[in-house]
């Protein structure tokens, strides 16, 4: 049985989630660094009429990539119309990757849902507690968030998926600012048995190969693109506490009903924040 090869689309969340500055930068550097190799390549082997300067080079390098064809300068050799062909094919090929860069960038947007770096568990509820904010300012349309653990198991056993499918319990703590709640204790399953298990064997055998996760997905759209993102908890991840911590906003952080994150003193410290 042929399986199907693994696939990577990291470069993809790379583009989404960097600064739209740099990103044009880079890919302007690119441009430059590709037509001025070219021109250097022209100039060595002095492909236009005698006497022509590096500059003439550069322009032509230039005016050949963007297929504007004035025609005041053209190759007098076969190597050098063959060189243009080739330059033409790839910055034909960096065009369209250019487009695609940018399509992705406008069209997916960075990450704006963040989710705790922890999950509470509060023994006198016995519930599980994850936060979760929209640093987006429209809201997130039709949200469904959906929990899973795979219990703790080691080597080639296979490790059962447990869904929870009960409602959860969501708690507003500021704006675009929740917490959700979910039980611990079921029929046949007990998240927090599975924490301990591989808490205590991964010290015994001071290692991390146990597989218990809890993954933790949100899916939903701004509208105009969808929003699909996961997060896994591993056993360290997990904490006894009361809740997370409201956090107060002041009308100073508020810009063109936006909310600026870095002006906040400590929101993100806050925001992991947990009420023992």
């Amino acid at each position: 049985m042929k399986y199907p090869k693994k696939t990577s689309l990291d470069w993809v969340s790379e583009i989404r989630n960097a600064n739209f500055g740099i990103v044009m930068a880079k890919l302007l550097t690119y441009y430059i660094v590709i037509n001025m190799l070219f021109a250097i390549v022209y100039n060595n082997l002095k492909i236009l009429e005698n006497g022509t300067s590096f500059l003439n080079y550069i322009y032509f390098s230039f005016v050949t990539s963007l297929a504007i064809g004035y025609g005041d300068l053209v190759p007098i050799t076969n190597i050098g119309k063959i060189i243009v062909i080739v330059h033409s094919c790839i910055a034909t090929l960096y065009f369209a990757l250019m487009i695609s860069i940018l399509s992705i960038k406008m069209l997916h947007p960075r990450d704006s849902i963040k989710l705790s770096k922890k999950i509470i568990y509060n023994p006198e509820l016995d519930l599980l507690i994850f936060r979760v904010i929209n640093t987006n300012k429209d809201a997130l349309i039709n949200p469904e968030v959906r929990i899973s653990v795979i219990e703790h198991n080691t080597g080639d056993v296979t490790a059962s998926i447990f869904n929870i499918l009960t409602d959860y319990y969501i708690t507003y703590l500021g704006k675009y600012d929740f917490s959700y709640c979910f039980r611990n204790s079921f029929e046949t399953f007990n998240v927090m048995e599975e924490v301990n298990k591989a808490n205590n064997f991964n010290e015994e055998t001071k290692s991390f190969e146990s597989r218990f996760r809890i993954k933790i997905s949100i899916t939903g759209s701004y509208g105009l693109h969808q929003v699909a993102i996961y997060k896994k908890y591993y056993s360290n991840d997990i904490e006894v506490g009361k809740s997370f911590s409201p956090i107060t906003y002041n009308n100073e952080v508020y810009k063109k009903q936006k909310i600026k994150y870095s002006k906040i003193k400590n929101f993100w410290e806050n925001f992991e924040s947990i009420e023992r």
